[in-house]
């Protein structure tokens, strides 16, 4: 298979679009087009469906996808294996929530660095649907996330428990107990964040009805709107340890909020070797530190 073709049909999937990727390959779009049609005339499939000027993976570009990242992964660990005898470390890339990525990665990496420092690591922080992608994508080695929904392709090993905790400029405990008759606006990271989801499974358990949610794309601003008195929100309590003064929250953990797991996520077809396994364990040991009062 013509590695062009290859490199060209998954620039597209990575930026999104054919005016992207000719920008990142450093040619014209008319080019990325004349290419998408040859491999796809190759294959005797369709990639893509064609929406406008929108491309978005077909079924069977989905499927081929995977192996399109596999073969040109090939490609150069043979061509750097003929040069020089020695394969190329590839970097490790991992993903995380923003709230693992607060809560646990400076721990963890200050470790992991002293015992593997000449290893490259890439980090990507965002939500848990797009770590999920990025990973099937092979874009991502390895992902932290709390589970929603399981995907097709992906193994999930469970990492570490994380607690919940009910926020609030006022006592939670004592706003909660008022339901019905108070309908609390719930303020939660935006929407694909499996707390949020949580947050209203766990709302909907007790039957308490949410006036509305607030979606807010970072936790500072979730906490910051919580000290506002603009509604209640649901984190892991290690996030709030050492902010709930600073923000003067007040704060409860209602005994029927069950911890939230976080998992180590891969594909398939890919097994962790040492650095991930370290990294791994790294990530439970910061999750096990004491928990300071709120």
């Amino acid at each position: 298979m013509d590695r062009v073709l290859l490199e060209t049909f998954k620039a597209v999937v990575d930026e999104g679009g054919a005016l992207k990727a000719a920008t990142v390959l450093g040619c014209a779009q008319s080019n990325v087009t004349t290419r998408l049609q040859q491999l796809e005339q190759r294959l005797g499939v369709s990639l893509f469906n064609r929406e406008g000027k929108r491309l978005r993976l077909s079924d069977a570009g989905e499927r081929y996808l995977p192996y399109a990242a596999r073969i040109l992964a090939l490609i150069d660990e043979a061509a750097a294996n003929a040069r020089s005898e020695v394969v190329v470390a590839r970097p490790l890339r991992v993903g995380t929530m923003e709230s693992t990525a607060a809560m646990h990665l400076p721990h963890a990496l200050a470790a992991f660095r002293q015992a593997f420092p000449a290893l490259e690591l890439q980090l990507e922080v965002e939500a848990e649907p797009a770590l999920s992608q990025m990973l099937l994508q092979h874009r991502l080695d390895l992902a932290v996330t709390a589970r929603v929904n399981e995907r097709a392709g992906l193994a999930y090993e469970a990492g570490f428990d994380e607690p919940l905790v009910v926020v609030a400029q006022e006592d939670p405990a004592e706003l909660l107990a008022q339901a019905p008759v108070y309908a609390p606006t719930l303020i939660a990271f935006r929407e694909g964040c499996p707390y949020r989801t949580m947050a209203q499974r766990w709302l909907e358990s007790r039957r308490i009805a949410c006036a509305r949610v607030l979606s807010f794309s970072t936790y500072g601003a979730v906490l910051g709107c919580a000290a506002a008195g603009m509604g209640i929100a649901v984190v892991p309590r290690r996030l709030v340890e050492n902010q709930a003064q600073a923000y003067q929250l007040k704060a409860c953990r209602p005994r029927d909020l069950a911890p939230a797991t976080s998992y180590f996520v891969f594909r398939e077809d890919w097994r962790p070797g040492t650095e991930p396994q370290a990294l791994m364990q790294e990530l439970r040991r910061s999750a096990r530190r004491p928990l300071a009062p709120l």
